[in-house]
């Protein structure tokens, strides 16, 4: 069965917003995906490669090429309930027991630390330079002034 994917899905997958792939498409910046019978885009294949060029990535699918049954080795990308998933490279990590610091750089001089055990450090290959995601799901957001 082929892919098929919801607007909301993809821009999860992608960490962009459902309102930036809204307004690729009305630019025409990426084809119109099919619709469903509610009216939903539904996005196959070829439309997610379409959005993967937009944003510049132009990694095929993981599944694209492959035969049905080469397919069911292959995971799809993870979707997940945080919303707040926010990019950055890797500046620093610290620590020399069970537990890590990592400071992630957000750009325009805003960083997210975290506290991780040193084995995600080792399993995700934190260091210095890596790009990485500071996904964030909280019950409380505090704001200041």
């Amino acid at each position: 069965m082929p892919v098929q994917l919801t607007r909301a899905q993809v821009a999860q997958m992608l960490h962009i917003t459902p309102k930036t792939l809204a307004a690729w498409e009305k630019a025409g910046r990426i084809p119109q995906p099919e619709r469903d019978w509610r009216g939903w885009r539904l996005y196959d294949e070829a439309a997610i490669a379409a959005v993967r060029a937009a944003l510049g990535v132009d990694a095929p699918h993981p599944n694209s090429g492959r035969s049905e049954s080469e397919k069911d080795t292959i995971r799809e990308p993870m979707l997940i309930s945080a919303r707040n998933a926010l990019r950055g490279i890797v500046r620093e990590v610290t620590g020399d027991g069970v537990l890590c610091e990592v400071t992630l750089d957000l750009g325009n001089g805003q960083e997210v630390v975290s506290v991780i055990t040193r084995s995600s450090v080792e399993r995700l290959g934190l260091k210095p330079g890596v790009e990485a995601t500071a996904i964030i799901k909280s019950t409380e957001v505090l704001l200041a002034r």
